[in-house]
Formats: C-alpha cells, sequence, structure tokens
C-alpha cells in the first residue's frame, strides 16, 4: 500500500461514527440535484486512490469480481464499531473492495445524472422554441393589417415626393414595430419559422443552470471512446482540460476550438453575429458548450463512448478475457471444466436441434389434445385457426 491508500483505510478505520467516514461514505445521492451529486463527486475524490491500489491489488491476489462484490457487500451490514474490533488486514481488505464498488457506483451515478440532466435541458428548449415559433407567428398574424398601412405609405398622395426616405421610414415604424418588420416579412414571403433558431437562443437563458449543474459533473469523469468518435473526444478534452484549470470558454480565443464536432446543419445556429462588427459570425461558446454535452450524450447512450472504471458505462472489452490471458485458451477451458465449451460446436448444435424438435412436438400434441386450456382451436382442416 501507498502512505495515501494506508493514510485513507486508517482514517476510515479509526474515525467516530458522528464524522465523515464511512458512513457518509455508503450513502448514495437521493435525487440528481446540486448539492447531493456534489456530495457524490467529493466522495468520489476521496475513494479514487483506494479504487486505482484495489485494482492492481485484486488482479494480483487472484480475487475475482464476484469475491470482491461480496467482501465490499459486507461493509453495508458492518458498523464502524464492527470493523475496529476486526482484525486490521480483514477490515482493510472489505474496505478496499468496497471502494473498489463504490467508486464504480458513483461513477455510474453521475453518468448517469449526466444523461438525465442535458436529456431535461434539450427537453425545455424545445418546448420554449416550440411556444416562441408559436407567439412569432400569432404575432406575424396580428401585424399583418398594420403591414397592409405600412404598404399604404407608397401609394399615399399626401406624401411629398421630396419627402426623405428617413421620414418615411418613421412613420413606417409608429405603425409597425420596428423588431416585427422582419418577422412580418419573412411570414409574407412564406418562409417557414425556424425552430432551432429559437431553440438555440434558449440555450443563452438556461446557460447559468447547465454551467452549475453539468459542468462538475463532466470534468470529473473519464471518457473513452474509438478512433471514429476523434471529433468529440478532441471537444471533450479541450473544455475537460478548460475546467480542471479554472477557466471559462469565454476566456479562450475561439480559433483554439476543435470545431470539427459541429455537425454541418448546427454550423448556423452556433455562429452568431459579432459584437464589434455585426456583419462578422463568431462560434458563440455556451452554445458550443452545450452541443458537446448534447452529442457526448447520444454517443453514451449508444455505447459509442464509454466511461473508464464503470460497471454500466464501460466498453465490451472490459468483460472478456485480455488477450495475454487468451493465448492459453485451451487450458483455460480445461479449467472451467464445462463440456459444452469443450465439445465440437457441430455436436452442440445437433444436440439442441432434437432438444427443440422434440419439444416443439410436444407443444404442439399438448394443443390439438386441449391440454393447453389457453389456447383456442376452431375450424378443421386448411381453416383450422386459433387464438389466445
Amino acid at each position: 500500500m501507498t502512505v495515501e491508500v494506508r493514510q485513507r483505510l486508517r482514517t476510515l478505520l479509526e474515525a467516530d461514527e458522528q464524522i465523515y467516514t464511512i458512513s457518509a461514505l455508503k450513502r448514495e445521492a437521493k435525487d440528481f440535484s446540486y448539492g447531493e451529486l456534489r456530495r457524490e463527486v467529493t466522495r468520489r475524490e476521496f475513494f479514487e486512490p483506494l479504487h486505482d491500489f484495489a485494482v492492481t491489488f485484486l488482479a494480483s491476489a487472484g480475487i475475482s469480481q464476484e469475491s470482491s462484490k461480496y467482501y465490499g457487500a459486507l461493509l453495508k451490514f458492518y458498523t464502524i464499531f464492527r470493523l475496529q474490533r476486526m482484525q486490521r488486514a480483514t477490515a482493510s481488505l472489505y474496505l478496499v473492495c468496497f471502494a473498489h464498488q463504490r467508486f464504480r457506483e458513483i461513477n455510474d451515478n453521475l453518468t448517469d445524472a449526466f444523461i438525465h440532466l442535458v436529456g431535461q435541458y434539450e427537453k425545455q428548449a424545445k418546448t420554449e422554441a416550440e411556444t416562441a415559433m408559436q407567439k412569432a407567428l400569432e404575432d406575424a398574424l396580428k401585424s399583418l393589417q398594420a403591414a397592409g398601412q405600412v404598404l399604404g405609405l407608397f401609394v399615399d398622395e399626401s406624401i411629398s415626393p421630396e419627402l426623405p426616405f428617413s421620414a418615411v421610414r418613421e412613420k413606417a415604424f409608429l405603425l409597425l414595430d420596428k423588431e416585427q418588420f422582419p418577422i412580418v416579412a419573412d411570414y409574407m414571403r412564406k418562409i417557414a419559422f425556424d425552430k432551432g433558431t429559437f431553440e438555440w437562443a434558449y440555450y443563452a437563458t438556461l446557460s447559468r443552470a447547465f454551467k452549475q449543474n453539468l459542468r462538475h459533473l463532466f470534468a470529473a469523469l473519464d471518457f473513452a471512446g474509438r478512433i471514429e468518435n476523434a471529433p468529440l473526444m478532441k471537444a471533450v478534452n479541450f473544455l475537460q482540460d478548460l475546467f480542471k484549470r479554472d477557466k471559462s470558454p469565454r476566456q479562450v480565443d475561439i480559433v483554439d476550438f476543435p470545431i470539427d464536432v459541429i455537425p454541418k446543419h448546427l454550423l448556423r445556429y452556433l455562429y452568431v453575429p459579432s459584437e464589434k462588427d455585426r456583419r462578422r459570425k463568431v462560434l458563440e461558446p455556451d452554445r458550443y458548450e452545450f452541443l458537446v454535452y448534447r452529442i457526448l450524450r447520444n454517443a453514451l447512450e449508444a455505447g459509442d463512448v464509454f466511461v473508464q472504471k464503470s460497471n454500466e458505462f464501460r466498453r465490451l472489452e472490459d468483460d472478456l478475457i485480455n488477450d495475454e490471458k487468451w493465448k492459453n485458451k485451451i487450458a483455460l477451458m480445461r479449467e472451467l471444466n464445462l463440456p459444452l465449451l469443450s465439445r465440437p460446436i457441430e455436436d452442440t448444435l445437433a444436440a439442441f436441434h432434437e432438444s427443440i424438435e422434440s419439444l416443439i412436438e410436444r407443444v404442439n400434441q399438448r394443443i390439438d389434445e386441449g391440454e393447453n386450456k389457453h389456447i383456442k382451436l376452431k375450424g378443421n382442416g386448411e381453416k383450422r385457426r386459433w387464438n389466445l
């Protein structure tokens, strides 16, 4: 054991029940609120050195995953006083196994929370976008009459031809608000309202909430992906590096952002007019941040990106025997003493085929003879039908 691991185990064994100790570390988050998840992140930080030690220790000691789970589960039944009365080595073993399992459970909880919250914010933005778009449509309809009066200015004989256009424009703005002109113009030209514009604009309203609730989860977890997910992982690593250095994306030059992750159809929503020059468009950092969260959520749910040191979100390969051990596959299968693995696959399939054929015959026989009371037969010959 390293000095840090030894000290943390000693802290757990020697602490009083009333202070932050094993009893507090056993506790799981009640919900996905900010306070509960912050405490879960703190527990994760405490367990991380113990987990990393446990990985190498369990492998070298030859303790299986199921045995490790069993030893760790014993902690749920023992108080700190029971642990203090055990042999130190036994108590330490239980604590190491518990830390290994609890750390991975925490990673699962934080990942579940991340997926849930991203989905919640996305749903909220889509709902608000729908409402905003409907309101814009209603406003356009209400403003049509005023738009007609504006058009009437061009044929109004009482307006002198020498009158400056700026004066005519002022008259127009008295009839129809300046902000309504683009909306009414689009409606009259039969240009459909773009719900995406409203949705991505609303993320600015949500930015404070998702920064507070998602950033600390996102920065704590260790994500990894395959080669095809390289653009996403580059963006994830970029943002995680910023947050771990307590920096905001707004403090970084826009040219440093990895933009390969942005789908082409979303470029128009993520680039907005520059405050210095309205004719030039620049990347909006808050929208970019949420886009990365959203793509990452989709990849986690699809299994394309995984969370390292996790139970539910780990790679498939983590459940397989590694290549080094698999070199001795003949010896491994012999040790397992399972005839199914050592017998030729053709023989196994033939046995299964024979078994299922006899079962199918028996099922049909029971139906024919009326033994299966759940199935009713009607008709005869080709017109015979059945229902459940």
